[in-house]
């Protein structure tokens, strides 16, 4: 059956990747920025104890096998450690979360061969050795698999990946021997193999569990209950970190006509949906808003990127004030709203973020007192 180069790429690139269950895209990034971190702290033990064990199974083993099978497979795989190890302390680490999944994405593609070649080597030496410690070679080779799988809790496919590869060809040789013993410590090596599998994927989804709280918690902690915007602290923090990193920004914000009048007619519900359909609106129609935050009561601020000039917050500002226009259906009636507004430019108004709001909160009670006709709050 014949498959297509993207199919292909697709099954290659998911076997790759160093999760082993689906991550929600909300904290994606931050999976990747933790299991990096967590790869790098222990990749030193790891090249460490993997060197050390192929240096004690090649003295375990020294003189039952030819020259070259006693030098090649430890020297592949020293090697392999010593590089690793070497480009570790002197490449610079990822800054970035796509540079982090790469790197992760690597993991399996050293692991396997790696494991697969110390795999071997321990078949090899299994049957070769001497009857009294044949069973020197499973042993180095477990512990390796142990440590390994260990050490590579952040990137499961890569910990479960080098204990399979490392233990499955030991395995089916030893449950093909005829010593009852040796089926039976077989048997205790998969076992182990499928518990110590079961301990990295619960790990991963632990942490991927512990994120996702995390998440929620913060978005809690950075939204309005009633619209699901941004709060006030969030769009504080997120113009803070813009003009702090010398990025121009458009502020505006708004207030509504006629909204308390509604509220005070129609009930609080009225005006919570009122607020809610507002909401809704601003994403429709402002997609191009950093952040769109409700401040308190009927107060919403917008934040653009002014790097490349304001028309597009300015065409965006226009339309949602068209839309807040439109009647807002409530307990079968229509009731109208207008929409002040005003803005401040860090380009011409400063970087200080408290006065840019004043500047803005200036213009807006300058852009309501201007029209000349407020909407009417009325049922149609």
């Amino acid at each position: 059956m014949a498959f297509s180069r993207a199919g292909l790429r697709r099954k290659v690139t998911g076997w790759c990747s160093p999760f082993t269950a689906p991550v929600p895209p909300q904290v994606r990034g931050a999976m990747v920025s933790l299991q990096h971190e967590r790869l790098l702290a222990s990749l030193p033990l790891l090249c460490l104890a993997i060197a050390a064990n192929a240096v004690a199974m090649a003295m375990a083993v020294v003189g039952d096998l030819p020259v070259w099978q006693q030098l090649a497979p430890p020297a592949i795989i020293i090697s392999a450690t010593l590089l690793i190890f070497y480009r570790f302390r002197t490449r610079p680490q990822a800054h970035d979360s796509a540079a982090a999944l790469r790197q992760l994405r690597r993991a399996p593609l050293v692991t396997v061969p790696l494991g697969l070649v110390a795999g071997l080597w321990c078949v090899n030496a299994f049957i070769e050795t001497e009857k009294y410690y044949c069973m020197t070679a499973p042993v180095f080779i477990g512990i390796a698999g142990l440590v390994s799988a260990t050490c590579l809790l952040a990137v499961p496919r890569a910990a479960i990946g080098a204990m399979v590869a490392t233990t499955l060809p030991i395995v089916i040789k030893m449950s093909l021997y005829h010593n009852l013993g040796v089926r039976a410590m077989a048997a205790m090596i998969v076992l182990i193999t499928l518990l110590q599998a079961k301990v990295v994927l619960g790990k991963f989804e632990e942490t991927v569990t512990m994120l996702t709280l995390q998440h929620k918690l913060n978005r809690l902690a950075a939204s309005d209950p009633l619209t699901g915007l941004d709060n006030r602290l969030a769009f504080d923090t997120t113009l803070r970190g813009l003009l702090d990193r010398g990025e121009p920004v458009l502020v505006a914000l708004s207030d509504l006509d006629g909204f308390k009048a509604a509220n005070d007619s129609h009930g609080h519900h009225a005006g919570d949906a009122i607020l809610t359909e507002v909401a809704a609106r601003l994403r429709t129609h402002a997609p191009g808003a950093l952040s769109i935050a409700r401040l308190g009561g009927d107060e919403f601020a917008l934040l653009y990127p002014a790097a490349q000039g304001t028309v597009t917050a300015a065409a965006e500002l226009s339309a949602a004030r068209a839309a807040i226009a439109r009647p807002f259906a409530c307990d079968g009636q229509n009731l109208l709203v207008g929409m002040s507004l005003g803005t401040a430019l860090s380009l011409a108004d400063g970087t200080d973020h408290k006065l840019l709001l004043r500047r803005a909160d200036e213009r807006l009670y300058a852009d309501k007192a201007a029209r000349k006709t407020l909407l009417p709050v009325r049922a149609a």
